[in-house]
């Protein structure tokens, strides 16, 4: 008896109104239906109860395909049963058989919802006795080496033996856009991770950084196509020569407030209800409180920073995790001064963005992209 099903387990949607749950569920659903239908897997999607169930015969692939989709807190490769006692034990001791080797301890653990004529209590009884007598394994509540679990309801039983985490969150799309500034460095990838883990829908704007192959690797977890817009690097170099002719010490500031007033405005266009970037307090020049305070004064619209009170190694873990580290390809930029301003003066910068003709040079470029 091999397993037919994959359990899904949710957790914060659970919490939610009648009317939001249901709005989130069909969510999670459309994601993770779009991750089976791009992975090229056949499979069918069940919502029942506070769980989602997906049938298939390759259930392996589905639980590896599916544990990524933001939302999802486990998944479960089981083997579905009636919730009658006798199939349940030829079921459980099918998977014990295979699972519990030789010195092994193991445990079971039921939970069941519904009216039976049996409870929890006597499924572990009967199905750890039957268990015992096949493999003559020892018995360990406390700490077995391995569990097989049993979820009863009405009318059906789901025997497994493994829990495979997922990242959580809110299913994508669920919250609204948000313009993310993304590079090809460490950064701004995993804040971008983190704002779509959240449920928001990622548009990334960049400038001149090669940064295809990152976003290819974040629509692994979005499974929506990230929509992008780029600034060429010609363009780009343009605009920082235009902008550290004037802005000298000033010029990393000023390079970031240009890049927030370009966000600012596709956020119009878009009807996005923020913008993302990458900083970490202190992390460099133009991530510092006096600096942050500045930039965040050239534009009206709500600004998020996920990682602003990381280490660097915590945002590093991240990366590696999610598959952005090794993709990472920036250089040195050619254009920071030689001493960068910690403490840009917000009235001298408001007098550079007009020396440099900030807005008009926005404009001009923006219609490029």
């Amino acid at each position: 008896m091999n397993y037919n099903i994959v359990i899904v387990r949710y957790g914060e949607i659970f919490l939610k109104s009648d009317y939001v749950r249901v709005k989130f569920q069909n969510k999670l659903i459309e994601n993770l239906s779009l991750k089976l239908k791009k992975k090229n897997i056949p499979a069918k999607v069940i919502k029942k109860r506070h769980r989602i169930y997906i049938e298939s015969d390759c259930p392996g692939a589905v639980a590896d395909a599916v544990k990524d989709v933001f939302g999802v807190v486990s998944v479960s490769p089981a083997i579905k049963t009636g919730a009658d006692m006798n199939e349940m034990t030829d079921a459980a001791v099918t998977l014990a058989e295979k699972l519990i080797k030789p010195g092994d301890s193991f445990a079971v653990d039921a939970h069941r919802t519904g009216k039976h004529d049996f409870s929890s209590t006597d499924v572990e009884v009967e199905i750890g006795g039957k268990i015992q007598s096949a493999t003559y394994a020892k018995v360990d509540l406390t700490n077995p080496d391995k569990t097989i679990f049993i979820e009863i309801q009405e009318t059906s039983a789901f025997i497994f033996d493994k829990k495979i985490g997922g990242f959580s969150g809110m299913p994508y799309g669920t919250q609204g856009k948000v313009i993310v500034l993304i590079s090809g460095g460490i950064d701004s990838p995993v804040a971008a991770f983190m704002m779509a883990r959240r449920g928001c829908e990622i548009i990334a704007l960049h400038f001149g950084s090669p940064v295809d192959k990152i976003l290819k690797q974040l629509e692994n977890y979005s499974v929506h196509k990230i929509k992008t817009y780029n600034i060429p690097g010609e363009d780009f170099n343009e605009i920082l020569d235009a902008i550290s002719k004037v802005a000298g010490k000033y010029t990393c500031v000023v390079c970031k407030i240009m890049m927030m007033k370009f966000a600012e405005k596709l956020l119009k266009i878009e009807n996005a209800k923020g913008i993302v970037m990458g900083d970490s307090l202190g992390q460099v020049a133009s991530q510092t409180l006096d600096n942050l305070m500045v930039v965040n004064s050239a534009v009206l619209c709500p600004v998020y920073r996920p990682l602003i009170g990381m280490d660097k190694e915590d945002i590093i873990k991240i990366a590696r995790k999610i598959g952005t580290f090794e993709l990472q390809e920036t250089g040195t930029c050619a254009y920071v001064p030689e001493k960068p301003s910690t403490a840009a003066d917000l009235k001298k910068i408001e007098e550079i963005e007009k020396d440099i003709g900030i807005d008009e040079l926005i404009k001009s470029y923006l219609e490029k992209c």
